[in-house]
């Protein structure tokens, strides 16, 4: 069974939708997680397959697990429609990770490419009621980052200064976020925005009472 299960992943990694089919009719575990972690359905929401999102659940995959959350991975590789198929499925859009603090938001907000992809993801999170005052846990570590990067209490409008476009940081504004809270360190939202050499057209959005203008 064990063979099967692999094969059956193998073939779910591959976008391989008819063997999967067959693989499961023949025993095969859906919903079978390898020693790294990875299932079938993680693999179709990584990767947009909203085709292969619709046959795993069919034949019975699960969308919430323990250890992995569908919605903030699909989020972080920027896949717009995995994020609306997960929403419309009833994921919790507030999901918040206990050992991180971090949510969808945090997740979507954390690259500087796929950039329109990303608008639309936080635009879609927002109306579905991701926390845009959300604080990560200081200290903690990250997989939205690589190697010996820890997290600094910050919000989504913290990153959005650093790595979001005018538009993200915006529907946070408008979504109550507040530019006047700060990070463990005591950092703001333009703050992040100084410290990562964003132009004026950020900062200005991110001023608050006792913040010089930009000129």
């Amino acid at each position: 069974m064990d063979n099967l299960d692999e094969q059956m992943l193998t073939a779910a990694s591959n976008g391989d939708l008819v063997t999967v089919k067959d693989l499961v009719a023949r025993g095969a575990n859906i919903n079978y997680i390898n020693k790294w972690g990875t299932c079938a359905m993680f693999s179709a929401a990584w990767e947009g397959n909203v085709e292969a999102l619709d046959l795993f659940h069919k034949l019975g995959a699960n969308i919430t697990f323990d250890d992995c959350n569908l919605l903030c991975n699909a989020a972080f590789n920027g896949k717009v429609d995995s994020v609306k198929w997960l929403i419309e499925k009833g994921e919790d859009a507030n999901f918040t990770f206990t050992d991180t603090g971090e949510n969808a938001l945090h997740y979507t907000i954390c690259k500087m490419s796929e950039m329109q992809e990303r608008t639309e993801i936080v635009n879609m999170l927002i109306a579905a009621g991701t926390d845009v005052h959300k604080k990560t846990l200081a200290g903690k570590p990250t997989l939205c980052f690589m190697r010996d990067a820890y997290l600094k209490g910050e919000t989504p409008l913290h990153r959005a200064a650093a790595y979001g476009n005018l538009a993200i940081i915006k529907m946070l504004l408008d979504a109550g976020a507040d530019p006047s809270v700060k990070d463990v360190n005591g950092d703001t939202a333009i703050s992040w925005g100084s410290w990562y050499l964003r132009d004026s057209d950020v900062l200005r959005l991110l001023l608050y009472e006792g913040v010089a203008g930009i000129h």
